[in-house]
């Protein structure tokens, strides 16, 4: 209520009490007498008493108009407090940030947006100056786009007119905003206020989008597996990782890609070192095992050197190697498609780059589908190739080799049909060669056969406990014509009391037939062979050596693949399936084949089997 109104109404209250008073003082004497005082008292008494009715009268009709007008003012004391209140509401629930500044350019308001936005507390922000929210790099220009706007003739600018911004995070940290500003002439000044948003993730989600564009195009350009795969490898260099390692699985084995941004040389020596060490083994406590069983990514969002002791295999070179690296955080991804585990792609950040999140890792899954897809694709096309080169020596392998038995039958059973010979020594050696035409055909159909099965993993093996000796003894026994025909010395050192060996004879036969053949085959005549045998860290270990020509170096890598001859080979009778073949009956066993070999000193092919346990044996 103002002042004035309260002491007026107070003063007339006064005035009535006092009149009233006095006039009832006057009146009632002259009321009690009964006649009039000739002083005239009386009518003074009614005056007065007039009086303080008026002015109780007056006070009633003040005080009814002052309590209406506080009660005016009171609303509408009311109302503006609803109104702030509505106001620092919608301040509160706002997601972007609202700040408002004065002429002066300090902060004023500064909402919950805005500390959730930048990182600093309201209390500590309101007063301080707005270039703290702002890059170094900008705030001159933006002093100057706010004293033209302040005089320009434009109120308000809303989002996307202006370019994009930057704001400034606490820690420094800047990121990418977009921003709406308006202004409000008061009388103690301009004030400006800006509505902005962290647009962080939307640029984020655009660049990922670009990305995976890109990328997809890079991994359309080319069908070649071994270019696709390094790609894989480095492709998410430098965008989300320091480095990559990338295991692709091929069989039993894994085969590992290390890929780096470039960065200094001691993560370079450092990822060599890594990759020196050699591949994980499927017995290894590597996470990327893990990842390859499971089939799901793993994120490690700070790698540790408790992590690494536990997850990384025992020789001190790789934990070494690893710690090397400094690896601050990892993801392991597997690389699956269309049901197929093609391996795993794990990426690395070094140093105080980054730490992996969520966020990270839906984007590496992305990148990983679209790598799956272009590796099976590289794969299948390969397959494809290989199969259509298969059908082709396949054909030749027809057209050719079996043209040779197929024409030596038909030219035999033409001369004893039209002109067969006298004697019997003459046609028993027609027929010899019909029956070992025959048996040629046969064995190169058995070839293709088992090379086919081999392929499709349905090589049948029948195993049980077999001692060693005896399965030499019947493959020597076969080639014993050949041998004597070409004057070979065959030593033979398999000891009778080997132990017991858990195996399919039948097959373990062919493979000695096949490399006892292949030695037959490239030494000359006066040469030597030797079978041996012996135990070796649990296993049972076979070679065949000859005296032959050998093999090169640089064909070496390639003598168990399917149709392969050496290039100084005479075309003898078979595919050149021998020795696939026998590498496909030795992995089926869970053994190993492998080549040591001299040019000019011969070659010994040497090949593991496992041995028969004391129940196998017991059951024979």
């Amino acid at each position: 209520m103002p002042l004035t109104a309260n002491r007026t109404v107070t003063a007339a209250l006064w005035i009535a009490l006092v009149a009233a008073t006095a006039g009832a003082g006057m009146l009632l004497p002259w009321t009690w007498r009964g006649a009039a005082s000739p002083n005239g008292m009386p009518l003074l008494g009614a005056a007065l008493f007039l009086c303080a009715a008026g002015a109780v009268a007056y006070a009633l009709v003040s005080t009814h108009t002052v309590d209406r007008r506080v009660r005016a003012l009171q609303d509408a004391e009311h109302d503006l407090r609803t109104s702030e209140a509505k106001f620092a509401g919608i301040l509160d629930i706002a997601a972007d940030a609202i700040i408002t500044v004065d002429d002066a350019q300090r902060i004023l308001i500064f909402n919950s947006g805005a500390e959730q936005i930048f990182g600093y507390p309201r209390s500590e922000m309101i007063g301080q100056p707005l270039d703290r929210l702002i890059p170094e790099r900008f705030r001159a220009a933006h002093a100057g786009h706010m004293r033209r706007f302040g005089v320009g003739t434009q109120t308000s600018r809303r989002m996307g007119e202006r370019r994009e911004i930057f704001g400034l995070r606490r820690g420094d940290i800047e990121f990418p905003a977009e921003a709406s500003i308006s202004r409000f002439a008061t009388p103690t000044g301009m004030l400006f206020t800006v509505v902005l948003r962290d647009i962080t993730e939307r640029k984020r989600v655009e660049h990922e989008q670009r990305f995976l564009a890109t990328l997809g195009e890079e991994l359309a350009r080319s069908l070649d597996f071994d270019a696709t795969a390094q790609l894989a490898a480095n492709v998410a260099i430098p965008v989300l990782a320091d480095a990559c390692l990338l295991d692709l699985v091929d069989g039993d084995e894994i085969r590992r890609r290390i890929v780096s941004e470039g960065g200094p040389e001691r993560l370079r020596a450092s990822l060599d070192a890594l990759g020196a060490a050699g591949p994980v083994g499927h017995d290894s406590p590597s996470r990327v095992i893990d990842v390859l069983r499971t089939r799901r990514a793993e994120l490690v969002v700070t790698v540790t050197d408790e992590w690494l002791e536990a997850h990384t295999d025992d020789a001190p070179n790789v934990v070494d190697a690893w710690r090397a690296i400094q690896a601050r955080s990892l993801m392991i991804l597997p690389v699956v498609t269309r049901e197929h585990l093609l391996g795993s792609l794990t990426l690395i950040a070094v140093g105080p780059r980054r730490e992996y999140d969520a966020s990270d890792l839906a984007f590496a899954e992305e990148i990983v589908r679209r790598l799956a897809l272009a590796l099976d694709n590289a794969r299948l096309y390969n397959a494809a190739r290989t199969a259509t080169r298969a059908r082709d020596e396949v054909l030749g392998i027809v057209s050719h080799d079996l043209q040779n038995p197929i024409a030596a039958i038909a030219m035999g059973a033409s001369v004893l049909r039209d002109q067969p010979p006298e004697d019997l020594e003459g046609r028993r050696q027609l027929l010899q060669m019909i029956t070992e035409s025959t048996e040629w055909m046969q064995r190169l159909i058995r070839d293709l056969l088992d090379v086919s099965a081999i392929e499709a993993g349905r090589l049948s093996i029948e195993r049980k406990a077999e001692a060693p000796a005896p399965i030499v003894a019947s493959a020597t026994r076969m080639l014993a014509s050949r041998l004597a025909e070409r004057s070979i010395e065959l030593g033979v050192s398999v000891p009778d009391d080997l132990p017991f060996v858990d195996v399919d004879a039948t097959r373990i036969e062919q493979v000695l037939v096949n490399l006892l053949g292949n030695a037959v085959k490239f030494t000359m005549p006066g040469g030597r062979i030797t079978i041996r045998a012996a135990t070796n860290a649990g296993d049972l270990e076979m070679s065949v050596a000859d005296s032959g020509i050998g093999i090169a170096l640089d064909e070496q890598a390639h003598v168990f693949e399917r149709y392969w001859r050496a290039h100084h080979a005479v075309r003898r009778h078979g595919a050149g399936l021998g020795l696939a073949i026998s590498k496909g009956i030795i992995d089926a066993h869970g053994g190993r084949i492998w080549l040591t070999s001299t040019p000019g000193q011969g070659s010994t092919f040497t090949f593991t089997l496992p041995l028969a346990t004391a129940s196998a044996i017991r059951s024979r």
